[in-house]
């Protein structure tokens, strides 16, 4: 698990360009189970020299 997150986030933030957080979209963006996590973070990742363009979700619980 240490090694994926390791590639698969922090490699990914280290080599972005760019980094946005998302902020709430507000009611009408939540789908059914919307209510079973309270709090989301959302960040685009920008990567120019590698082409890529990543979405990471993180929940706080």
């Amino acid at each position: 698990m240490e090694a994926e997150l390791q590639r698969e986030v922090f490699a990914r933030l280290a080599a972005a360009d760019g980094i946005h957080y998302l902020g709430e979209l507000g009611d009408e963006a939540l789908h059914d189970w919307g209510g079973v996590h309270e709090f989301f973070h959302e960040f685009v990742l920008i990567d120019r020299s590698a082409g890529r363009l990543a979405l990471i979700v993180a929940a706080d619980d």
